[in-house]
Order: structure tokens, then sequence, then C-alpha cells
């Protein structure tokens, strides 16, 4: 047996000697635990060709192997691009932090809001925290892609510059190119543009912290990571919202500062900052792909301006808040990078590109093409073979461990280490399973007709009252699972001729591990009722409850714009039904009704008049506080997950 899994445990052995010995930040332990991986996988991928390929099959079930095969390659092969780039980490905040006296902190800076169909309150909250960003020459502008008169209204009221436009072209790129002109053309010429979606709310010191990183003179875009006041439908189906941080946050916390390190960090839309004079000389925002903000970093790149990322909380921006927009904002993401490859500006066109700038790009291309279809195919393979009998790999169980458990332990190891364990096992794998139909058809239709499909605004501002099914999403899992199941039962009896086969063994571990994989994205279809508008932070802080004739001291446990949960400070005074909550030492009085008491802890409701409300979105929303996991706890997250699944 040790002979079997020796393989397996020097891989492990290796990535979590180096990554512990020399540190997560180690660049000698990165590239170490990179090649360790790469280098397992590949061996797999030559013991899968020259050795696990079936024998004695028809043709079409030949073929089927084969197409697994190929497939499973491209899969390996995106894989071995994240090792690889994850070989390095930078982080620039001490880089910021040395910026901040720079002379370019004083630069005159407008902030575009680009808006199409957001509500009242999301578009109010965007507002008032980028007005209240600290910085002297500040201009900010409502863009409306739908000339609405309350959105005008609005930004007037709080002091904004408004700008509409009434079926343009290209979405949202159109909308801040037709801004650009406006800006440039009225009154003062900035030299910086902070760009925001409409449902992120700036921190207070984003420009104190990103514009001296403008100290050298090719730097076109700054980009800082999106991060949410709310949980995504993912953490909250799963009752995870305590234990799994939101899905961005691999990608945010780890690949891109790793891109970055190579040089290959790109713009992702909302809280960038651009240099005007980058975004002028390169033509203004890309209106080739529907992926706008990834583009004009290499639009911009042709003019010698590079991208760099800022790895620091500087804005919070809500997420998609039903299953169905969280997958239909992938499938976007998707059809930009599979539009990107029909540009000049591909991984192989004609563009002055670098060539680690080229490899990012292909990276891009390979993970949505061929890891979400993969996921498919290896959902189906155990599935196929217990009805037809077709088998895409023919080994024992023992042969499969020696050669595929190093690259999937080594693989794991290495994820779950330097992602600070956001990338696990079975969930990480629920989660790219659960778009993945619907990648695989943008995949499809993008290749053939690239440009035929219109842009599409992810939905925001939903809430729900009751338990919703996204039967669309669910069917396709549900069916899968249950001709699994019923794959495997038919196949149990002695008499069953697929018992003399050499993959019966794996087929069946591999069906079971399928069945709990679909499971899991089952529950995450199931959405839970949204009742909650506001968000709600958690936080300890002191405050104060004034009634008429009494006052009583308390410590807030958490709070939202529309209430608070507290507990009360001093047992010798009972806190008023009603009166003023005093935050922040008396800075901040807000209205107050008691709505119950329990355990020990009292919820109060706020009743606010709009600058009242507005001093609270300023006071929550731009810095102070925040709806981060501090750190995943991989057995909570799986009791949530057990929970969830015999709820």
């Amino acid at each position: 047996m040790l002979d079997i899994i020796a393989p397996a445990l020097l891989a492990v052995g290796g990535v979590l000697a180096l990554g512990i010995g020399l540190g997560r930040d180690s660049a000698v332990a990165r590239m170490g635990g990179a090649a360790i991986c790469i280098a397992c996988s590949f061996r797999y991928l030559a013991w899968r060709v020259t050795s696990s390929m079936p024998v004695g099959q028809s043709a079409l079930q030949q073929a089927w192997a084969w197409i697994f095969l190929c497939m499973e390659f491209l899969a390996i092969l995106s894989s071995a691009f994240a090792y690889l780039f994850m070989a390095r980490i930078l982080d620039r905040r001490h880089e910021a932090d040395a910026a901040m006296a720079s002379p370019l902190s004083s630069s005159s800076v407008d902030v575009f809001i680009a808006t199409y169909n957001e509500g009242y309150a999301i578009l109010e909250r965007t507002i008032v925290g980028a007005l209240a960003i600290d910085h002297d020459d500040l201009r900010v502008w409502v863009l409306d892609d739908g000339a609405r008169s309350w959105v005008r209204d609005l930004a007037q009221e709080l002091g904004a510059h408004y700008l509409a436009r009434r079926n343009g072209r290209h979405a949202k790129a159109g909308n801040i190119n037709n801004a650009l002109g406006v800006a440039l053309a009225t009154g003062r010429r900035p030299e910086f543009i902070l760009l925001l979606d409409a449902d992120f709310v700036a921190h207070r010191n984003i420009l104190k912290r990103t514009l001296g990183l403008f100290q050298a003179r090719d730097i076109g875009i700054v980009q800082t990571p999106q991060h949410f006041f709310n949980q995504d439908p993912v953490q909250t189906n799963l009752l995870a919202t305590r234990h799994w941080p939101d899905e961005q946050r691999f990608f945010f916390n780890t690949l891109l500062p790793s891109k970055d390190a190579w040089g290959a960090a790109f713009c992702c839309g909302t809280s960038a900052v651009f240099r005007m004079e980058a975004l002028v000389q390169s033509g203004g925002m890309a209106v080739e792909t529907v992926t706008e903000d990834m583009l004009t970093s290499f639009k911009m790149e042709e003019h010698g301006w590079r991208t760099i990322f800022l790895n620091e909380r500087l804005s919070l921006g809500l997420a998609p808040e039903g299953i169905g927009e969280y997958v239909s904002q992938r499938a976007r993401w998707c059809l930009g990078a599979v539009q990107q490859m029909f540009t000049r500006w591909s991984c192989f066109g004609p563009a002055r590109l670098r060539l680690v700038s080229r490899a990012s790009s292909f990276d891009g291309v390979l993970y949505w093409s061929g890891t979400f279809p993969f996921k498919i195919m290896m959902i189906s393979a155990p599935l196929t073979y217990w009805w037809t009998g077709t088998s895409v790999m023919q080994c024992a169980p023992s042969e499969l461990a020696f050669w595929l458990l190093p690259s999937a332990l080594g693989g794991i190891a290495f994820m779950t280490f330097y992602s600070d364990l956001r990338v696990l096992p079975l969930i990480t794998d629920a989660m790219q399973l659960l778009p993945a139909f619907v990648i695989m058809r943008t995949v499809a239709t993008g290749l053939i007709r690239p440009f035929g499909r219109p842009f599409k605004v992810t939905a925001k501002g939903v809430s729900t009252e009751k338990v919703t099914v996204q039967w669309r999403l669910l069917l396709p899992f549900a069916a899968l699972a249950l001709a699994t199941a019923l794959g495997m039962v038919f196949n149990l009896p002695r008499y069953s001729p697929l018992l003399a086969s050499h993959s019966y063994a794996v087929n069946v571990f591999w069906s079971l591990f399928n069945i709990l994989v679909l499971l899991i994205v089952m529950c995450a279809c199931v959405e839970l009722p949204k009742r909650r508008f506001e968000a709600r932070f958690p936080t300890d802080e002191a405050a104060r409850l004034v009634g008429r004739t009494s006052a009583a001291r308390c410590r807030l446990i958490d709070i939202s714009v529309s209430g608070a949960r507290l507990r009360p400070g001093d047992a010798a005074a009972t806190p008023a039904e009603r009166g003023f909550v005093e935050l922040d030492d008396g800075a901040l009085r807000v209205p107050y009704s008691r709505i119950s008491t329990q355990g020990g802890t009292m919820t109060i409701r706020f009743h606010t008049n709009p600058p009242t409300r507005r001093a609270l979105i300023v006071k929550l929303y731009t810095g102070a506080y925040d709806n981060e996991v501090p750190k995943v706890r991989p057995l909570s997250l799986a009791g949530a997950v057990v929970a969830r699944l015999f709820a």
C-alpha cells in the first residue's frame, strides 16, 4: 500500500514543506510548489495517454473516451497556468504607503458612476459615498444610461453632476466614453478618473491610497479589489455565510495579485482609477467586447500603459443576490473572454502585446472553454459507464491512485495552502459545476456567433420573502444525480456484466463523489428567503440610548442603515422604548424604537430622514465596516453544508 501512495505523499509533503518552511509569500516556495504540481499533472497525463485508454470498445465508445481525454488535457493545462501564475505574488500596500505623500495625491479627479437600471436606495448609497471621498479636487458624475428624471433629481439634490443618454450604443463602455468627452470639455480637465459601478460605495481614502501609485509614468490603471457588503447566493443557500467567503475572494485575494507579480494584472471595471491621458490615448473604454474593462487594459498596453493591482479593500459593493443573476454574470465574463479571441487583442492577434499578456489572455479562454465543459464530462463519464458500459479509462484502483493522487492531492495542497483555504475540495468543485451548463452553452454560441448577443446587466437589489427553487438550473443536476444513482443500483447484482471490468471499482467511487457534488449544487439552487434589504454589519462599539427621562449605555452587536442589535451595558438603567441612539460619542443621533428584547439583547429600528440616513451610509459604507469571513474553517463549513443537505 505504501508504494502506491508514496508519490502522493511526496508531492503533498513537498508542497507543504516548502510553503510552511519558507512562508506563504516566498517566491522559492511558490515556484517549487508550482513545479511539483505541474510535474505531477503531466506525469498523470502521460500515463493517461500511454496506459489507461480502454481497448476493445466500439468506435463510438472509443471516440467518447478520446474526447474525454482531450477535455481532460485542456483542464489540466488550465490548472498548470494557474499554478504557474500563482508561483509569484505581489503586495503593493507598502508601495502605496510610501506614495501617499506624492504630489499626485492632490490631482484633479472625476468620479464616474455608471448606472442603468438600479433602484433609488442603491444609487443613493453610491453617490453619497462618492461625495464623501476625502479629496479636495473632486467632481462626481452620475452617468444615467436611461435618462430617468428621478436619477437627475437625486444627483442634483446630493450635489453631483448628472449626464444622461437614451438608447446609447455600447452599453456601459459607451456611457463612459460619452461622459469622457463631456468631462474634458466642462471646467477643469481631470487628470484621473475613478470608475464605480452604481452598486459600489468607495471608501473615503480610496484616492489617498491609489493616486500616488501613478508616480511611474507608464501606469495607466490602478485596479483595486471588489469586496461585498452582502453574501453571495452560494454562501446564503448553503448556510455558509459565517464559514465560507464569497466566490470572488480567491480571484481578488490570490489570483490577481499573482498575475500582477507577472505584470499581467487587468482592469475589472469598478473601483479602478484611470489616468486620463492613457484613457484618451487608447481611445477610451473598449467597446469591442462585453467585458470592456479587461479589454481596456489590453488596448492600453499597445500604447505603452500598464495596469497594476492594489490588493486593499477600498470599496464595498453589492454581490448578485440570486443564483440566476450569479450564473448570468459569469456567463457574461465568459462571453467577453470568447469575444476577445475575435479581436486584434486576442492571445494570437496582431496587437503589440507582451508574451505574459498573451499567456494571461489564453489562460482566460482556456479556463472558460476547458474547465467548465470538463466538469460536465466528469459528471457524465461514470453515468455513461453504468448505462452503456463505455469506459473513459481502464485501470485498477491501485493503478489510478499511483498516477492520479500525486496530481490531485498535490494540487489540492497547493491551492488550499496558497489561497488561505479559499479553494477546498467538494465545495469548489460544486461551485464550478453550478454554472457549467450555462458556460458551456455560452462558449458554443460565442464561438459560432461571438457578437450576436446583447449586453445583459446583472439585476441588483433583489429580495425574496419565501424559498425559491431555480428549477431551470436545478433539474439537469437532479437528473444527472438520479441517473448516476440508478445506474449504480442496476449494476450491483452479481449478474451485471460490468462487474468483471477493470474500471468497476473506480466508477463506484467516482459516482459517489459525483452524487455528493451534485447534491451540493442542487442545494445551492434552492434560494432561501432574503427579507433584509439593508446590509447588517457586525461591530462592537459603544453607544447610548437616550429617552425622554432616561439614558442608558449599550454596546452595538450589529448595525445597518435601518436598525441595530445591541446589548444594554447598564443593568441599573432600563433602555427607553423610544428615543435617540447616540453614535460616535454623540456625533450622530438617530431616532429609534424598540422592536424586541431577547436573551439579553435588544433590537431597535431606526427612523431616519434623508440627512440622517445619508450620514449612516457614510458611517457604515466608507471604510470602517465589512462583512468578510475572517477565517475559513473547513470543519464548520462541512457541518453547515451537511446541515443544509439534510434540512
